[in-house]
């Protein structure tokens, strides 16, 4: 039989190796919407190509993650990404994050913060899919104008994506120039910015059946500005409980380039009616219920007429 002496011994080594896996997990677990996280995680920084799987994952990027011009990156599902303080990614070339409906993406901080993605140059259509993009919130040292997800003569596509608790207190969410966007399905909840949430300048953007709720900007500001448009579609939308000077502004762009249509603008009076606040999946008696564009491109997944907000159209099964 072991001795009392070594059963106090073997008892403080599990208390130490619980001790510590509880100190390994605090560094990733925001709260329990995250997978639990278990064992070490893989540093990544720089330039980086090919595929990153979920059996190396998590992920810890250290510094700048680069997708250079001509190369691709592709995110297996399942895969948990930590970012450092000022790190970013940056997408000079091919980017495709694809999750399932079961095995989201996600895109995090390590600890408080991280810089967000820098779309330059793209020039193949990136996709950002089944992810949850969150705690964005861009540091400079120069105090400059920052934005937290950005396009610059870029293409991509953003697809049932939740964006939550993503802030930066001198600059957009979402900033787009010269080029082309399209963001369907999505959920915006808890996004905190000093200027506009998505800001649209000289750009074909493309904005369908997604929902806003509880994003705040600066009361000079807007959840969507669009200036100088080539051509901007915000349809099918709900927007509920924001903070702005208003929902959608546009400015400097001739009527026939920007079609603003089939919106749902809520107040305390007019309830779009979700079964709760996580999923946003409508009540049956939602007013929102066949109320998006009636033109059969838009129709639900069942072939009935579109349901505004992110379960709406082709693209609402999720």
């Amino acid at each position: 039989m072991k001795s009392f002496k070594d059963i106090v011994k073997v008892l403080a080594l599990i208390s130490l190796i619980v001790f510590n896996s509880c100190t390994e997990r605090e560094l990733f677990d925001r709260n329990f919407l995250l997978p639990s996280i278990t064992g070490l995680y893989t540093e990544i920084s720089g330039s980086i190509s090919g595929k990153l799987v979920k059996q190396n994952s998590p992920y810890l990027v250290t510094k700048d993650l680069i997708v250079e011009n001509g190369d691709s990156l592709i995110i297996e599902p399942g895969v948990e990404l930590y970012f450092n303080e000022r790190s970013k990614l940056i997408v000079r070339g091919y980017l495709k994050s694809e999750g399932t409906r079961n095995q989201r993406i996600y895109l995090s901080a390590y600890r408080n913060s991280w810089n967000g993605i820098l779309f330059s140059s793209s020039n193949s259509n990136s996709v950002i899919k089944f992810c949850i993009v969150e705690k964005i919130n861009p540091i400079e040292d120069n105090n400059q104008f920052t934005t937290g997800i950005e396009f610059v003569n870029s293409y991509c596509t953003f697809q049932n994506n939740f964006f939550r608790d993503n802030s930066s207190i001198k600059g957009n969410f979402i900033s787009s120039l010269n080029s082309f966007v399209t963001i369907t399905n999505n959920i915006f909840i808890k996004n905190i910015f000093s200027s506009n949430l998505i800001n649209s300048d000289n750009n074909r953007l493309r904005l369908i059946n997604n929902v806003f709720f509880n994003n705040q900007s600066n009361i000079n500001h807007s959840i969507i500005s669009i200036k100088k448009s080539i051509y901007n579609e915000v349809q099918n939308n709900i927007f509920y409980r924001n903070k702005s000077g208003e929902e959608i502004q546009v400015i400097e762009s001739e009527p026939s380039k920007v079609l603003v249509d089939f919106n749902y603008f809520g107040s305390p009076t007019n309830d779009p009616q979700f079964w709760n606040f996580e999923s946003f999946r409508l009540y049956y008696l939602s007013p929102c219920i066949d109320a998006g564009n009636p033109a059969p491109e838009f129709n639900d997944v069942n072939g009935s007429r579109n349901d505004q907000g992110a379960y709406g159209g082709p693209g609402g099964n999720w």
